[in-house]
């Protein structure tokens, strides 16, 4: 596996490069092993129509343009990983609301706004910010333990994380066994992405991304110790 960093200021032709790049492979070898794109989730329609243009091709069967949950899909249908049906941000809402009011009488802050308009939807986007950066109810309950060694265990914070920590622990029992949890579909794609025989030999550029999040760094991780070149 070889790995490539393209530098450059915005508008100085990295994206250009990665076209190039793909468009001369795509020329040289229309068959052969996968050449992936991998791209935000907003940019990948925008991306598609560029590579199309770019090559001039009326369409192409070795490039693929994904985002990491495309991408996700893709390694699952071949490799497995996401038997059971996933939940949707609707289902987990309710789920959420319904953990909360059975947990009301233990919640420190949550028990009283749970009606506020909008509550159910900020403790939803703080659990999948959470799912993202690996952390853990027990990585919860070290931070509150650390707070109230400092005497601010009954902070405003301190009480949110006691909260979050309930409700995170309760959320993922109840999905276990029973519901695939979009959140986790990078966690599944990095222990699965070794049976992709997509993944395998390709040759991958990562264009477009501000920063990455430990999800993705571990699923780039996964990449690069199977695939030909990562750029």
């Amino acid at each position: 596996m070889s790995l490539r960093f393209i530098l450059g200021r915005a508008g100085s032709g990295k994206t250009r490069a990665c076209l190039e790049a793909v468009g001369k492979a795509l020329k040289e070898s229309p068959q052969g092993p996968a050449l992936i794109i991998l791209v935000p989730e907003q940019a990948s329609f925008q991306m598609e129509q560029a590579l199309l243009n770019f090559t001039g091709l009326p369409g192409v069967q070795r490039a693929q343009v994904l985002s990491f949950r495309r991408l996700a899909y893709r390694v699952f249908q071949e490799a497995g990983g996401a038997a059971r049906p996933p939940i949707g941000d609707l289902g987990k809402l309710m789920v959420i609301r319904a953990l909360v009011q059975r947990r009301s009488g233990e919640l420190r802050l949550f028990g009283r706004v749970a009606d506020r308009s909008g509550f159910i939807q900020e403790v939803h986007r703080s659990i999948t910010e959470f799912h993202a950066y690996g952390h853990t109810p027990a990585d919860l309950r070290i931070r509150l333990e650390a707070l109230e060694r400092e005497g601010l265990g009954d902070s405003t914070l301190g009480c949110k994380l006691h909260d979050l920590a309930i409700i995170l622990e309760d959320l993922d029992g109840y999905l276990r066994g029973r519901f695939t949890d979009p959140d986790q579909y990078l966690t599944i794609l990095t222990d699965r992405i070794s049976g992709s025989r997509l993944v395998r030999g390709a040759t991958v550029w990562a264009d477009g991304f501000a920063g990455f999040t430990p999800q993705e760094f571990a699923v780039l991780g996964a990449i690069m110790r199977i695939a030909e070149a990562v750029n």
